[in-house]
């Protein structure tokens, strides 16, 4: 199965799942953004694996993440492929916090 889409991006907040980001996936190329944020960076696959390396610019308003608030930072998921969507964690640089994550398809990419 093809993970080329266009992806809602959740993680498990205090509140529950909370709606972060879309995602772009096509051909190994990884693109996201929300109205305070935008994420460049790759992925690969392995079986039902995903693996994602990205920078993230925080340009609205900076909020906590991984226990800083940081403009700019540098972000690493993995994840398992399910169907239609992907559950993981996702991980700051230095590997100190973990956020639980999923990954919604919204549509694919044509």
């Amino acid at each position: 199965m093809s993970t080329n889409g266009i992806w809602k991006v959740e993680m498990l907040g205090q509140d529950g799942w909370e709606a972060i980001a879309t995602a772009f996936l096509e051909d190994g190329k990884y693109r996201a953004a929300s109205e305070n944020h935008y994420a460049v960076g790759t992925y690969e696959v392995s079986g039902n694996r995903i693996a994602i390396s990205a920078a993230g610019v925080q340009h609205g308003e900076a909020r906590t993440v991984f226990g800083e608030k940081k403009k700019e930072l540098d972000l690493k998921l993995e994840g398992e492929i399910e169907g239609d969507e992907i559950k993981g964690q996702a991980q700051d640089d230095k590997g100190a916090y973990q956020i639980s994550i999923r990954f919604t398809r919204l549509a694919d990419l044509t």
